[in-house]
């Protein structure tokens, strides 16, 4: 089930006695845990609650806080994090006597004691009988990434559910800064929501100054200018990025990726592609395919292919040698001055 269906079961007080929140996306794993703090009130939480990370605690402590009886209330809810021995490249930290007795409570799980495993990965390795058994009588809840083309929608609907609006330039803005990551969409909204207090109107002016521009957003600055043909304004860019001593190979590779995309894009746009089937081909924001085909309509093909050609050559010099970054920039972008 999604984390939505599981809070609604969890109000209406459907309660199992073991659950597995698998996924690595972050803002929905602490989502799914605070519905499962809010089965218990403050004076329950304080004997009938426990928090363990199991990368560092034995599953005998586990154990033991799951066989408890509960001391306030009808049930425990303890919170496993981290269980690395359900993974197939997490460290053996466990033995396998420990984990067999966990895996035969996956069997018989107490009923007055809800046992939440949180594990922020993708998958589990599937072979191990804790794992198999896990999976027969748990009730999982998914937690995995949002997909780009998806995380625009999410963040409407929870931006719309707390009382406010975004207009759709905010909106792209936020996925630039924020790379259409979803946990740190969702982390940056409290920010805008005081912001936006009282007119509960997000704007691209507010998004611009209260979300931090990422890395990655200072290279698409210099792309933007390039492809504006604002070529002073990109170097000035790129050297304010070396003296806040970003490493040159990366800011090369972060480039690259841009080129990249923007070549992609003017092929498959040549092969009458639109913009969203594009995205669903690249796997890519539908907002980053907007700006690729915005930005591609300055510069032929071959152009661009001539520009990611020297960023690749670039990329070989700066692993092999302790060459100029602003030569190389210099160089890379000299077809599109000239073009």
């Amino acid at each position: 089930m999604d984390v939505n269906t599981l809070k609604a079961n969890l109000k209406k007080g459907d309660v199992a006695p073991l659950y597995l929140i698998l996924g690595p996306e972050g803002a929905l794993q602490d989502s799914a845990l605070a519905a499962f703090n809010q089965l218990l009130t403050a004076d329950e939480q304080t004997m009938d609650f426990a928090r363990l990370d199991m990368s560092t605690t034995p599953i005998a402590e586990l154990l033991n806080e799951t066989s408890s009886m509960p001391f306030y209330g009808e049930r425990r809810v303890v919170i496993a994090t981290d269980p690395q021995f359900l993974t197939g490249t997490g460290a053996k930290t466990q033995s396998k006597e420990a984990i067999d007795a966990l895996t035969d409570y996956f069997s018989q799980p107490s009923p007055t004691t809800v046992l939440v495993i949180s594990a922020p990965y993708e998958k589990l390795d599937e072979r191990r009988k804790a794992v198999k058994r896990l999976r027969k009588n748990a009730v999982t809840v998914d937690a995995q990434q949002v997909a780009s083309g998806a995380v625009s929608g999410r963040i409407t609907k929870e931006i719309q559910a707390q009382g406010y609006t975004i207009s759709n330039d905010a909106l792209g803005l936020l996925v630039r800064k924020t790379e259409a990551n979803y946990s740190t969409m969702v982390a940056q909204l409290p920010k805008l929501y005081l912001g936006a207090y009282p007119g509960h109107e997000i704007t691209p002016i507010l998004v611009e100054n209260l979300v931090p521009n990422t890395l990655t957003d200072n290279v698409f600055a210099v792309t933007d200018a390039l492809m504006q043909q604002h070529f002073d304004q990109a170097v000035r860019v790129y050297q304010e990025l070396l003296a806040n001593q970003e490493e040159p190979l990366r800011l090369n590779a972060l480039l690259l990726g841009q080129f990249r995309l923007l070549v992609q894009t003017k092929i498959l746009a040549r092969k009458g592609l639109n913009q969203m089937a594009i995205a669903k081909e690249l796997n890519v924001h539908p907002f980053r395919i907007k700006l690729a085909l915005r930005s591609n309509r300055a510069w032929p093909l071959a152009t661009l292919v001539a520009c990611y050609n020297e960023l690749v050559h670039n990329e070989i010099l700066f692993k092999s040698s302790q060459p100029d970054p602003i030569i190389l920039f210099l160089r890379a972008v000299h077809g599109l001055e000239t073009a």
